[in-house]
């Protein structure tokens, strides 16, 4: 099912998933063990997730 919604929430929305990725890095970060794999995974989503964010805002910002 789609849900139609604008470029701006849509934006907001992935903004928001960003801040939880870094919430999730900083609970990671305070554990005593570390689970290599998971925090491999969690930085290559944050980075494409970051580029995808500036992706989509560059047509914004050329407006």
């Amino acid at each position: 099912m789609c849900i139609p919604m604008d470029d701006t929430a849509m934006l907001c929305w992935l903004k928001q998933q960003v801040r939880v990725l870094e919430a999730w890095r900083e609970e990671l970060a305070c554990r005593s063990e570390i689970d290599i794999a998971t925090v491999t995974r969690l930085e290559r989503h944050y980075a494409w997730l970051t580029s995808e964010i500036m992706r989509l805002e560059m047509p914004r910002r050329a407006a």
